[in-house]
């Protein structure tokens, strides 16, 4: 009885094994993610993205945003780049970039993807640190 138990869970255990995990399929996740420390300070009131042609017939995606300040502040902000499976592509310089915004000014941002695997971003906004 026992040994009959052991290999059906054994034949279980290999069926689930033999599975492939799905990566086909991109994640959802939202393209804009503010930290709650700096969105009482600022509203991002334009997100935009578009695809610079490259020579070659490839292209680029290129993010752009503008933030309006509500009062003094500080923001630092970057971004994440995805190929389609999901994957995180890296970048140079993936630190955060740094930026001082008055009161009542609106700042606009650009961005361009490292490469062209890149199909989709998230952009971070939080406070320097």
């Amino acid at each position: 009885m026992k040994s009959v138990l052991l290999a059906g869970m054994l034949v279980l255990g290999l069926a689930g094994c033999a599975s492939q995990p799905e990566t086909s399929s991109v994640i959802d996740r939202a393209e804009l993610k503010v930290d709650p420390e700096v969105i009482y300070t600022m509203d991002v009131t334009e997100l935009l993205k578009t695809r610079l042609e490259q020579p070659g017939g490839d292209s680029l995606l290129q993010v752009q945003f503008a933030v309006e300040a509500r009062s003094d502040t500080e923001l630092a902000w970057n971004v994440t780049w995805f190929d389609a499976s999901g994957i995180m592509v890296k970048s140079v310089g993936e630190g955060y970039r740094k930026a001082t915004l008055l009161t009542g000014q609106t700042r606009y941002f650009n961005a361009t993807a490292p490469s062209t695997r890149v199909t989709t971003f998230q952009l971070h906004l939080r406070e320097p640190k």
